[in-house]
């Protein structure tokens, strides 16, 4: 036993002779490279960190001593405490640091020492969290230390570490924060930049204040725990905010700069951490520049004016991956993209009528014919009790209707006939459905869902469409296609490609069918209607099949169109972000301090402007160029804009045909009482019917008072008695 464990000791201590041999220290080391970003075809849209703004100085000033010594002990604190006592890896470093995140419920600290970090980034650039690259890493960090001195290894940190806002190094990122030289660095400016090390762009002060300044107070303790500073030195640093008064460099003009921030906080910065900003990656993405331009030409061209709303474009094909994203109408400005963006920031916005089809298409699921017919009168009181009764909808502009089909209903946008649909199937059918096409778990069952009273972002709403262009199968969003480290080896594929990745780092992308393909198919061959003779007809494209619905959000606080062809989605959003009332005299204290059509906001009223002409207060009434906007007017004509140019070149492809109609009818009326015109479509009213029943979360209005039901000649039957006595309603065509 013993014999062999002595050969096992002997070869460990072998290999990792050999190991530490065959593994050389570079004598120049290169400085990391910024990682780009291009579009589907290769042309390049941008790069994460900018040009590298690092400053080499000389760092003896930080050092232990030194008349600034708490820039080099506030980077020691937070990153490293055996800094002095270790000769490149820390055993107990890595112990402690694996204890602190174990109790502390999250990743607080790292196990590396500043030596691996230098290594890793300055001379591995690696990003694999691989058990030979940890190796690597460990065996260099012994041979740097010894080559050279302690405070040397700190300098090299100091002057090649990433701090953010694409500054590398303690001189470019104090230029980058505070505006002054690091010399000039106060304890509280050094303890944030230590303190931000792990994850530099997620401690942003403009963006999470909260978040900055716990991370700065967090060093500063530590500080103390270690003698570095006193306690009073601590709590006067504490007591002061973190102010930016620099950065206006590194926030310039940016190609797609909304679909850049996006990829970059939502996407690619979870997955590679620092090395996104410092490990000279090739990010690829499925973006087409050329239609990321016609996307912003066609909001530009229609959106003429200063004071027009806002507005969003978000365009991918049946299989999820992004073509155009527009967040904003600033489309290359860095600072407002990495303020509210517009296109995938929750809570989203209030959906409308474009949110109608799913309630159709669970009512298709459950085998109920588009051919069901139901009175199209304003105002309808809705019984049912699933429904919360008395509930009254009215149709859009008190428009009101004879005895339409669903087909037609879907046409003309009526609510009335909707809400009798989902007092029909059931809310539960509904919500159901909507948690199954990605717009989350949380979606409580509730008659309102049908007419679009939650808040969609676009990027979900052009996902939900691209399900139904996908026939029933819902799409992963896919925006970035495969990445490349900094030999050209790819190490992550969303997409596949013809690089020839390895599958180890292929990520399965694939969709999931929520809906039967001929449920899709049948919902697709309404929608066309909508374009043919309903609501939308600007978005009709000559030769192609077009399927989409308009949207309205309640007293016109945003429009919507999403629509589709067999082979691109595109959804299209617009309306006035949230504003300060600033007609109240005196400081606001209570709700009742907000006049109608405010709502109170800690401090401050606020109001969201109606792009109509019905208004609580003058300052909400905001119709654009004179037009009261609905989701058939600004946005059709957007997406018509740019979707002519999106498809050109393109062969149109029809949609697939239903291979069966749902035979189910809900309350047909009786042969001999169908009126002359009951078969007709009518036509589209010029306002959008979408108004929803609820009141917006931002504007809530008085509940109608109950009043009682008009009678109808054909009631339709309850869900009960729909599930369980489907023998009880006449089954002849209308």
């Amino acid at each position: 036993m013993f014999p062999l464990g002595a050969l096992l000791i002997g070869g460990a201590i072998l290999m990792l002779t050999y190991a530490f041999a065959s593994i050389p220290l570079p004598v120049d080391i290169p400085l990391k490279s910024a990682t780009k970003v291009f579009d589907r075809d290769g042309e390049l849209i941008g790069i994460f960190s900018g040009s590298e703004r690092r400053f080499i100085i000389e760092t003896d000033a930080f050092m232990p001593g030194g008349k600034k010594e708490f820039v080099g002990h506030a980077v020691l604190a937070a990153e490293d405490r055996d800094f002095f006592d270790h000769s490149g890896v820390s055993i107990r470093g890595i112990i402690r640091a694996g204890w602190a995140n174990l109790t502390g419920g999250e990743v607080q600290q790292g196990g590396s020492t500043i030596t691996q970090q230098y290594v890793k980034t300055a001379v591995l650039q690696d990003p694999a969290r691989t058990i030979s690259r940890k190796v690597k890493e460990a065996i260099l960090a012994v041979k740097l230390e010894r080559r050279h001195s302690k405070n040397e290894i700190l300098g090299f940190y100091l002057n090649t570490i990433y701090l953010g806002r694409g500054a590398y190094g303690i001189e470019a990122a104090a230029e980058a924060y505070f505006d002054k030289p690091a010399a000039k660095l106060n304890l509280g400016q050094a303890a944030y930049l230590a303190g931000i090390i792990p994850s530099p762009e997620s401690y942003q002060p403009d963006e999470d204040p909260d978040g900055a300044q716990a991370r700065r107070d967090r060093v500063i303790d530590q500080m103390v725990a270690e003698g570095y500073i006193t306690e009073d030195q601590a709590e006067k640093a504490k007591s002061k905010k973190v102010k930016l008064k620099g950065g206006s460099e590194s926030l310039k003009f940016q190609k797609a700069a909304y679909f850049m921030e996006w990829i970059r906080k939502d996407i690619l910065e979870p997955e590679f951490g620092d090395d996104l900003y410092t490990g000279g990656l090739e990010i690829h993405t499925t973006l087409d520049l050329d239609m990321q331009n016609m996307a912003e030409e066609a909001v530009s061209s229609v959106l003429t004016e200063p004071t027009d709303p806002q507005a969003s474009l978000v365009s991918m094909t049946p299989k999820g991956e992004v073509r155009a994203f527009v967040g904003g109408k600033a489309y290359t400005n860095v600072r407002k993209a990495r303020g509210f963006n517009y296109a995938v920031d929750p809570p989203g916005h209030q959906a409308g009528s474009t949110a109608k089809p799913f309630t159709l298409l669970a009512a298709i699921e459950e085998g109920i014919s588009p051919t069901s017919a139901f009175s199209g009168a304003s105002p309808r009181i809705i019984t049912e009790p699933a429904c919360n009764p008395p509930w009254e909808v009215n149709n859009f502009g008190g428009s009101s209707f004879g005895t339409l089909t669903l087909d037609q209903a879907t046409q003309s946008s009526v609510n009335t006939i909707y809400a009798q649909l989902v007092a029909e199937i059931g809310p539960e059918a509904v919500a159901d459905l909507l948690k199954n096409f990605g717009f989350g778990k949380d979606i409580e069952p509730n008659c309102s869902l049908a007419l679009g009273s939650i808040e969609f972002t676009p990027l979900e709403m052009a996902r939900g469409y691209a399900g139904f262009a996908s026939m029933g199968v819902l799409p992963t969003v896919t925006p970035v296609a495969y990445v490349l480290d900094s030999d050209g080896e790819c190490i992550k594929e969303f997409v596949p490609s013809k690089i020839g990745c390895d599958k180890k780092v292929r990520e399965k992308r694939a969709g999931e069918r929520v809906v039967e393909e001929n449920s899709a198919a049948v919902l697709t061959q309404i929608l066309t209607h909508v374009v043919q003779g309903g609501t939308a007809p600007q978005a009709a494209l000559p030769g192609w099949e077009v399927a989409g619905k308009t949207g309205t959000a309640q007293n016109n606080v945003a429009s919507w169109f999403s629509g589709y062809t067999s082979q691109l989605v595109t959804t299209v959003w617009m309306g006035y972000p949230i504003e300060e009332y600033e007609g109240v005299d005196g400081r606001v204290k209570a709700p009742e301090d907000c006049p109608a059509g405010t709502n109170f906001a800690g401090d401050s009223c606020v109001y969201q402007p109606r792009m109509g002409y019905i208004c609580d207060i003058p300052e909400q009434c905001r119709p654009v160029h004179g037009i009261e906007v609905t989701g058939g007017s600004f946005p059709a004509d957007i997406w018509a804009a740019y979707m002519i140019g999106a498809i050109e070149g393109e062969t149109p492809v029809p949609f697939p045909t239903p291979t069966s109609m749902p035979t189910e009818l809900v309350n047909p009326p009786p042969p001999t009482d169908v009126e002359e015109d009951d078969d007709t479509v009518p036509e589209a009213p010029e306002p959008e019917p979408t108004e929803a029943p609820e009141p917006e979360p931002t504007e809530p209005e008085p509940e109608p008072e109950p009043t009682e039901p008009e009678p109808e000649p054909s009631p339709a039957p309850t869900q009960q008695n729909r599930r369980q006595g489907r023998g009880v309603r006449d089954r002849s065509p209308p």
